[in-house]
């Protein structure tokens, strides 16, 4: 069975990449953006077999509050 994790506005999570895209940032730019902005990832996943770092999960709802909050300022 396969579960998502889902967000405030039950939307699921996104990765780092798919939140880079949807802002048209690339990861490393929006990951900066996020710090400036005080977004933080909803969750972390690491993917079966992987020993590396997991990778952060983000809520959608989080990343439009903060575009609304940094176009209002």
């Amino acid at each position: 069975m396969i579960t998502s994790s889902t967000g405030r506005d039950g939307r699921a999570l996104v990765t780092t990449t798919m939140a880079a895209y949807s802002l048209g940032m690339k990861p490393a730019s929006f990951r900066s953006w996020a710090r400036r902005h005080g977004v933080t990832a909803a969750d972390y996943q690491r993917t079966p077999g992987s020993t590396g770092q997991a990778g952060a999960l983000w809520d959608l709802a989080d990343l439009t509050s903060a575009m609304r909050t940094s176009k209002a300022a």
